[in-house]
């Protein structure tokens, strides 16, 4: 005699299967929001809440360094653009009069800031052991604000964002 269970019986033990490899993957991986910075791979903790915003509403502030591109209104949050590309001379391959920049949201609230970046970021992940503890030659300044180095393809910094747009924005204080 053939014996019916549940549907959601049946449906507990695949659950039990994709915690399980959830909690390899959370291990084994490190998962982040990535965009770059010359050649190197800027990664911020996928938890962090980013977003594309408009750039066509940016406010210059005069006597400010050519790096800090001004502000812009989000919904009701005055937000300091910068470009990071500029603020450690990294040297980019195109003109800039015909590239179209995005304006990469870090944060919430007060605790905003946008990154102008050349491309669309995106969602990468990095095995853990892909971490290096070697010196890598990096723009002047910018090991003072790294979480860690990845190797994979080329080096990936990760930043913690709040210790990173304080020492941006500290000669402003």
């Amino acid at each position: 005699m053939q014996q019916l269970i549940l549907p959601s019986e049946a449906l507990s033990s695949f659950k039990a299967l994709i915690d399980i490899d959830a909690e390899e993957t959370k291990e084994t991986f490190d998962r982040f929001h990535s965009f770059m910075i010359g050649n190197i791979g800027m990664l911020i903790d996928d938890t962090q809440f980013c977003e594309i915003i408009d750039n066509s509403n940016i406010c210059k502030i005069p006597l400010t360094p050519p790096w800090f591109k001004g502000i812009l209104n989000l919904r009701g949050n005055s937000v300091p653009i910068v470009n990071l590309n500029e603020y450690y001379g990294i040297k980019t391959s195109s003109p800039k009069r015909n590239r179209k920049h995005h304006i990469l949201a870090i944060g919430k609230g007060k605790n905003l800031c946008g990154i102008e970046i050349p491309n669309l970021p995106s969602k990468i992940s990095f095995e853990k052991s892909t971490i290096i503890n070697r010196k890598v030659n990096l723009p002047k300044n910018m090991d003072e604000q790294i979480e860690c180095i990845y190797e994979n393809n080329g080096i990936w910094v990760k930043i913690d964002t709040n210790i990173y747009f304080n020492h941006l924005f500290s000669p402003f204080h």
